[in-house]
């Protein structure tokens, strides 16, 4: 059985300007009232009012993971304040605390009823002293109203339905137990006895007097600050868990050692051009994979963050999603950075600044598409299955190029090599590579006695092996505008999902 608690504010068709708060005579909802001369410190007063305001004015520097069980359901209910909202929806606000927590937890919500707000909890097991602290009950079980009205009338209405409460006795414990059945009534002739007994007329709080005077609302915050302000979140969030970072810093580069010493000097002889166009791939490959789990994982924890913040209208869907990836784009090219520096040293590719910049270009592109796929797949899918159709669906774009020539394609799967965007970008790389006038390749003396020592360099003309994967002809920026348009569609896929999810009823 749950027993639902009501709260409601005196003078509710009032409004009043008292130092920070006032109420609005339609929407019965409380704002930041500010003088004319402080709107700058709007921010820093309404959060200090509401800290002050909820007994955590002294833990204001302190990180949430070190207050108490107490102080973190405060918290809560502090974030909640922000936007001053008429009505607070509570869930069980008092599960996991001890006595003296629960206490002050409930002698909170009672004070913010009595300062204007409608407090709406459900709540198990309230002791004697909480319960005389609710002003409306309204109990239900298996499903049925069994009671609503003032706390105080219901021995009253017990005692009509002939189940006189004991003396000394916890009401609410009474009302459990008579409702499971214990004292031969059932759920049902309780319900129907509430039913003609209901008391829906709200209870008056005698200290919530209002007073009329002017009211000064705060204009909401503009969409660049909105976008600051959580770009510094983001940067403080990201301080606080250095290591994340760093492990991922350290695998690129732990990775792109090993890829390195597997393939060392491929990049040099035309011997090893096959075993160099597999580096390639699997470095397009590798990034493509970091890229996109990373978010995958990541991303449906924000949107359901997201999703409670949007709704409480903290800030705008755009702001929020320019400055998530304005942290993450820079992370995600740096990160390719770390992986392509140790690999292309130890390869052997040839170091020319013209060449690794289209290489670099043609990766990161992979790995920043990739990870708008993460994105997607975030916040459209759960992370179940969101965790399998990414690499599903990478895998499927990384076929065509590599693992079969344009020629070998049929013409039902044609539509999926041009839209691919790990294809241009492999291509390009390969391209970058092997391209732009490079001469002719040394061949590295390695006679087989099955060849009969001849040291044969199929490979030694750069453009044969372009020729070979049909890609003499790629252009650098047809394939870059592929990936750039491929990307920005996902995005804006992203976006509709996410502002779906937001706004759907």
């Amino acid at each position: 059985m749950a027993l639902m608690w009501l709260y409601y504010p005196k003078g509710a068709n009032r409004s009043r300007c008292s130092s920070t708060f006032f109420f609005t005579e339609n929407k019965r909802r409380m704002q930041l009232c500010l003088c004319a001369n402080a709107c700058r410190s709007a921010a820093l007063l309404q959060v200090g009012e509401i800290l002050a305001l909820l007994g955590l004015d002294t833990h204001a520097e302190t990180h949430s993971g070190r207050l108490s069980g107490g102080q973190r359901k405060r918290l809560s209910i502090a974030l909640e304040l922000l936007s001053n909202p008429p009505i607070i929806f509570l869930d069980e606000p008092t599960t996991g605390l001890d006595s003296s927590s629960t206490t002050q937890c409930v002698s909170l919500l009672k004070s913010l009823a009595a300062e204007g707000r409608t407090v709406v909890c459900t709540i198990h097991q309230p002791s004697a002293l909480l319960f005389e602290m609710f002003d409306q009950l309204y109990a239900v079980a298996a499903g049925h109203n069994v009671y609503q009205g003032d706390t105080k009338g219901l021995v009253p209405f017990l005692a009509q339905q002939g189940l006189p409460c004991p003396a000394y006795h916890n009401p609410a414990d009474f009302m459990m137990e008579v409702s499971t059945g214990d004292f031969g009534v059932t759920v049902n002739a309780l319900a129907d006895a509430a039913a003609k007994n209901a008391n829906r007329q709200p209870v008056v709080l005698p200290d919530a007097t209002l007073m009329d005077d002017i009211i000064c609302e705060a204009p909401p915050a503009p969409l660049y600050m909105q976008f600051y302000l959580l770009l510094m979140r983001n940067i403080v969030i990201m301080r606080r868990d250095v290591s994340a970072l760093a492990l991922r810093v350290f695998m690129h580069v732990f990775i792109g050692l090993i890829f390195g010493y597997l393939y060392r000097g491929v990049g040099t002889y035309a011997n090893d051009v096959l075993a160099n166009v597999v580096y390639l791939y699997g470095s397009c490959l590798f990034l493509v994979y970091t890229g996109q789990m990373a978010v995958t994982l990541a991303f449906p924890l924000e949107v359901e963050i997201l999703t409670r913040e949007h709704f409480n209208r903290w800030y705008k869907l755009g702001p929020y999603l320019m400055s998530t990836l304005l942290i993450e784009l820079p992370i995600q090219a740096v990160l390719c950075a770390t992986y392509l520096a140790p690999s292309i040293v130890l390869t052997g590719q040839p170091l020319d600044l013209f060449r690794i910049i289209h290489f670099y270009s043609f990766a990161t592109l992979a790995s920043l598409t990739a990870q708008s796929c993460g994105f997607l797949f975030g916040a459209t899918v759960p992370i179940t299955i969101s965790v399998f159709l990414g690499p599903v669906f990478a895998v499927v774009l990384s076929i065509f190029g590599f693992c079969i020539w344009y020629r070998d394609i049929p013409n039902f799967f044609m539509w999926i090599y041009h839209i691919s965007y790990f294809r241009a970008a492999f291509q390009g790389c390969v391209y970058a590579m092997y391209a732009y006038g490079r001469s002719a390749m040394p061949c590295d003396n390695r006679m087989k006695a099955h060849a009969g020592g001849i040291n044969y360099c199929h490979y030694k003309a750069p453009r044969k092996i372009l020729n070979e994967m049909d890609i003499a002809d790629v252009s650098f920026w047809t394939n870059t505008a592929s990936i750039v348009v491929f990307c920005l569609i996902v995005y804006i896929i992203t976006i509709f999902v996410i502002w779906f999810r937001l706004n759907r009823r």
